[in-house]
Parts: C-alpha cells; structure tokens; sequence
C-alpha cells in the first residue's frame, strides 16, 4: 500500500507493475527476516553451548585438582600434596626457630588376615585409620597417604613430647576400636608401627634428612614387633624423657 499511495496517477504503474516490484521485495524481507532470526538462534545456541563446555571445564578442573591433593582411599593428602609443602613447612621452622615433626604410621601384618588377606581387606583398614587421623588432626596438620601401607604426618610447632603424645593417641584409638574383616566375617584388633622425627637440629637440616630419620624410627620400630613406637635420636636435642611406651 506504501508503494500503490507513492507511486500517484503514473499510468505506467499499474497493479501488475506493481505487484512484480512489491512481491520479490516482500519475500526479500520476509526471507531476511528469517534468516537473522535464524542466525541469532545459532548463536544463542553456540553461547549456551560454549557456557556449558566452560562449566565443564571448571567442574574438570576442580575435580583433577582434588585428586592431585586429596587421596581417595584414606581422605588424607597424597604424597605429591605432602612433599610439596614439606619445604615450606621446614623454612618456617628454620626461620622462626619452631619445631617441626614427622610421624610415619605403617600398618602392622595381620596373622589374623592369613591366607585371606586381600588388597580390599588392608584398603579398609588404612580408610579407617585414615578417617581416625582425620578427626584428630589440627588445621595447619598435613596428614597423607605416603606409601601402600604407610601414612604420614607433618605437624608443624610440634616438639619431641607432643610428637609423642600424638603418637600415643593414635595407639590409644585402634586399641579401643575394633575392625570388621570384610571378607572373613568378624572383627579383628588393629596396630600400627610409628617412627617420629624432629627438625630443626644439627643433624636434621634438610626436608630429606627429616623424612630419612622417620623412615629410620620406623625401620626400628618394625623392627621390635607390633604397636611399637620410635623417637630417632638424632633429631632431637634437650628433649625431654619419651612417654611411657615410646623408645628412642
């Protein structure tokens, strides 16, 4: 109509003219129309899509960063957790002149498991003592898977005595807890082998001579049979006299 009220008496404009000029330009239109609306779907969608591929990312993300940092059987650290703030926790004892422990806590052999022993029966075990550990442990405490069977933990501003005392509790909690042996029906008695070590002192002046002097302790305290607990010697000076039950 816009076109037919321009156009005046003109008679070379009739409606056949007319029509073939309006109609290619209305369908134009109408397909251009369509054609944008199309387009702004498209890329609707590839927003939507590219958010959700985001959102994943991140969830992925999250995810591998957990597993880098938290071990799944024991709900502790791992070991690459705990060997990465091991240098840092022992330049800050060095520099504040603050004590620093390492406690090693190995599974003790099981004669009770026998010829049934299984990898899911030692995985139980360790997720318990790791859960056990995990609520007794402070916040600035770095406990962590550190082997199959062995568990670790850092305990910054803590001397040989409360090293000890932690060591204690550990043995004091599996003694009074019994343990359910999942593949031969009943409950067992659990104990552990500990070795503690303490920085920084003359013979300890590296993060690698504090975890070789634990391993030590625990070497030794395997050595003299099951729930045994060892102090390394050499790591500790001035100390005062271990608790009853804890050998140096």
């Amino acid at each position: 109509m816009a076109v037919i009220f321009g156009l005046g008496s003109d008679p070379h404009f009739n409606a056949t003219v007319i029509a073939s000029i309006a109609l290619p330009a209305l369908v134009a239109g109408l397909v251009m129309t369509a054609y944008i609306g199309l387009e702004i779907r498209k890329e609707r969608h590839v927003e939507g899509a590219v958010s959700e591929l985001n959102a994943q990312l991140v969830r992925k993300e999250i995810q591998i960063d957990r597993l880098s940092t938290v071990d799944e059987l024991t709900g502790l650290n791992t070991r690459h957790h705990f060997d990465e703030n091991l240098g840092p926790e022992f330049k800050r004892a060095e520099r504040y002149g603050h004590p620093l422990s390492l406690l090693l806590i190995e599974l003790d052999d099981l004669p009770e498991l026998g010829a049934q022993s299984s990898k899911l029966s030692k995985n139980y075990l360790l997720s318990e003592i790791g859960s056990i550990l995990r609520s007794r442990l402070r916040a600035h405490d770095i406990g962590c898977r550190y082997g199959a069977a062995t568990l670790a933990v850092l305990l910054p501003e803590t001397n040989a005595t409360q090293a000890c005392a932690v060591a204690g509790k550990v043995r004091s909690l599996l003694a009074t807890r019994e343990f359910f042996g999942r593949r031969f029906g009943a409950t067992i008695g659990l104990s552990v082998s500990q070795g503690i070590a303490v920085a920084p002192v003359k013979a300890v002046n590296s993060p690698e001579l504090l975890v070789r002097a634990a391993e030590e302790a625990l070497r030794d305290a395997r050595a003299a049979g099951c729930d045994q607990v060892r102090l390394h010697e050499g790591t500790v000076e001035d100390r005062a006299p271990a608790p009853d039950g804890i050998a140096s």
